[in-house]
């Protein structure tokens, strides 16, 4: 009867780290700067450095890692970048709540997270990394900001936005849960408020921005998109009030005006 030999098992915390090593010391995952190669640009959103990477990001950046290692493999010059997007209130809040200063609190997340990142092997140019709240990447969203205040896309209006008393900020549409509209960070309930802000003329490129012909986009993408956009066809109309002058409305459903009998 011969001897049955003891299976060997797999021990990634004696390989892994020793070939992930290797792969940082030559670069092996770096822009290739051969320019004679076809271009491909990937990209998968940018982590939020809340403490620790978990399943759900490396859910969301496989498919952007197989895809741009499919594309190096079939000759491509591919460069897939990480950062990390290190703005806001989480971020402020849990250096409030922890007595040391965000920007502290931030960078020690970013560093824990850059070696996951390493630990999971995944394609990522490193060498290419943006943090969104150092002056070096911000610098160009101020830059890009006057360039649309230059050209008139930019301008200043008073208008509603939804607010949370407590932690004394504005919110955006997918930060207020419920049906009773409450922080999706601290539970507050959230109200309305009237604040001057910045807007974009994005209306200006509606058409544009609506042509999805050279998009490989999802359809429920496209749809995301359209709503987001929010182009209507319809008419602007006025109306002479006595004692006020003329009120002009826009309606896409002019038929109905009709019905119309108070303002």
């Amino acid at each position: 009867m011969s001897e049955t030999k003891p299976r060997k098992t797999y021990d990634p915390t004696a390989l892994e780290h020793r070939w992930q090593e290797r792969w940082t010391e030559t670069g092996l995952y770096e822009t290739d700067e051969d320019t004679s190669k076809p271009k491909h640009y990937a990209l998968t959103m940018l982590p939020y450095p809340s403490g620790d990477l978990h399943v759900g990001h490396w859910y969301a950046m496989t498919p952007s890692d197989t895809r741009a290692r499919f594309m190096r493999m079939n000759g491509y010059r591919v460069f897939f970048p990480m950062g990390f997007d290190a703005f806001g209130l989480p971020a402020e809040n849990a250096a409030i709540n922890r007595g040391i200063h965000p920007y502290k609190w931030t960078m020690s997340n970013i560093e824990n997270m850059r070696g996951q990142l390493r630990r999971m092997g995944a394609m990522f140019d490193l060498s290419a990394e943006v943090v969104t709240c150092k002056p070096e990447y911000y610098r160009w969203n101020q830059w890009f900001f006057l360039k649309f205040f230059e050209k008139r896309l930019a301008y200043r209006k008073e208008a509603p936005v939804d607010w949370c008393p407590k932690d004394q900020t504005t919110l955006a549409r997918e930060q207020v849960v419920g049906p009773e509209r409450r922080c999706e960070r601290c539970g507050t309930q959230v109200i309305k408020k009237n604040l001057p802000q910045w807007l974009f003329k994005i209306t200006d490129y509606a058409d544009e921005l609506l042509d999805f012909s050279k998009i490989e986009w999802p359809e429920r993408v496209e749809t995301l998109q359209r709503n987001w956009i929010g182009r209507s066809e319809g008419a602007e109309i006025k109306f002479e009030i006595d004692g006020y002058g003329s009120l002009e409305v826009f309606t896409t459903r002019p038929d109905t005006l009709f019905g119309a009998t108070f303002f």
